[in-house]
């Protein structure tokens, strides 16, 4: 069973250190927790919707500092892979395979943070990326489950 969360090491070289020392959108180590930056990297690598495979990978978390996110990270795994297999929703309980799953898919959001640090040097206007960002997945979300007519677009 897998002990560690891993992200390509150019990564940890690169996006990482360079967060870290900016204080990028807040997502440096002194002010939010591993765990934090990898879901946020997550996030974005699902909004991109295709995962990339770590080439040359190292320990970024340990597994046990998740356990309170494993039925999210299930509930992703299911979502992208199982739900139209149902014969092989067994695989959900193999956590190594869980595991790769979010590692590949925040491993491509790592990549997609370095494009926006790029794109939008001052954090601030990253913010409004990222606010837009996520009203068009609210919208998208909202359309998907037909509760749309619910919300007031006004709002």
């Amino acid at each position: 069973m897998r002990q560690t969360i891993n992200v390509s090491k150019g990564h940890i070289d690169g996006i990482i250190k360079k967060i870290d020392e900016s204080k990028y959108f807040l997502l440096d180590k002194s002010s939010v927790d591993r765990v934090g930056l990898f879901n946020f990297a997550l996030a974005l690598g699902l909004k991109e919707g295709v995962p990339t495979p770590l080439k040359s990978s190292t320990s970024f978390t340990r597994v046990s500092y998740v356990e309170d996110k494993l039925f999210m990270y299930r509930g992703l795994f299911y979502e992208k892979l199982l739900k139209d297999k149902p014969d092989d929703v067994d695989t959900i309980a193999d956590l190594d395979l869980v595991i790769d799953f979010v590692e590949e898919y925040a491993n491509t959001g790592f990549y997609k943070l370095n494009q926006f640090m790029q794109e939008f040097p001052d954090d601030s206007m990253f913010m409004l990326k990222l606010l837009n960002e996520m009203d068009i997945i609210q919208k998208e979300y909202l359309n998907h489950y037909q509760v749309s007519s619910l919300i007031n677009d006004d709002v």
